[in-house]
């Protein structure tokens, strides 16, 4: 991958995280805060029902968990850094 191609994996998977984090954390009230039991499959908020929450709860989280893989295949060298496995480069002096 060049360069240009890693730092703009970089960017696509922030927006997308932090895309992805706010509707999983809405979802996630969404669904806290709903009704339990018998029936309350078909309550609506925000135009949506229960369900429907559900579904895009579970799928935005799948996304995030796709995207979690490209970030660390982006950035496996800063990874590698951390866990101690990887010294940086040396840079000569002028």
């Amino acid at each position: 991958m060049t360069r240009n191609t890693v730092l703009e994996a970089r960017r696509a998977t922030v927006i997308i995280f932090v895309t992805l984090g706010l509707l999983v954390l809405i979802s996630g009230i969404m669904l806290e805060t709903a009704p339990s039991g018998p029936g309350s499959k078909d309550a609506i908020a925000l135009g949506l029902t229960k369900e429907t929450w559900s579904d895009i709860h579970v799928y935005a989280s799948f996304i995030a968990a796709g995207a979690a893989v490209v970030h660390a295949y982006t950035n496996y060298r800063g990874i590698l850094f951390h866990l101690g496995l990887l010294r940086p480069k040396r840079r000569k002096t002028k």
